[in-house]
């Protein structure tokens, strides 16, 4: 970290203190923490398969499919993905459990999955090693904790 990055936190942490805030801990562990850390994992491992199975960064980007009505990338959806899992989900979740959190993390959820539905049918990914991982990440996404599974 550079010097100038050390500067700005020192500032940005003493803007916080003198406002009385503090940084959110953690998600306590719960149904919905668990599924996303699997989710992840499940999303790690399938860039890491690509990765070792002729898919690496350079040709994930030049494959392109359409979702959302827009060209992406391959390498695009799959960051996208692996963002939701990793940063986003636990962001959401540091900020409490409410209805429009809950409504957030599963309208993002039921995006990830057709998502991943369409990944599906790529020609790229019709191994049967990537077909099995990506329907183990269909599986897990269709298995998203209910509201009345959470504490």
């Amino acid at each position: 970290m550079s010097l100038g990055r050390y500067i700005q936190a020192f500032w940005g942490a003493l803007r916080m203190t003198m406002r009385g805030e503090t940084i959110k801990p953690a998600p306590p562990p719960s149904p919905l923490a668990e599924w996303v850390t699997e989710y992840a994992r499940r999303i790690k491992t399938l860039l890491e398969a690509a990765d070792q199975n002729g898919l690496d960064t350079t040709a994930r980007k030049q494959i392109k499919l359409r979702l959302d009505g827009r060209q992406m990338s391959l390498d695009t959806v799959l960051l996208s993905l692996q963002f939701h899992a990793t940063e986003e989900y636990t962001s959401l979740l540091r900020q409490g459990i409410n209805q429009n959190i809950l409504n957030t993390i599963y309208a993002t959820n039921m995006n990830d999955h057709y998502w991943v539905i369409t990944l599906a049918a790529l020609p790229e990914m019709q191994k049967p090693f990537f077909q099995t991982l990506i329907k183990a990440l269909e599986t897990h996404l269709d298995s998203i904790p209910k509201t009345d599974a959470l504490p």
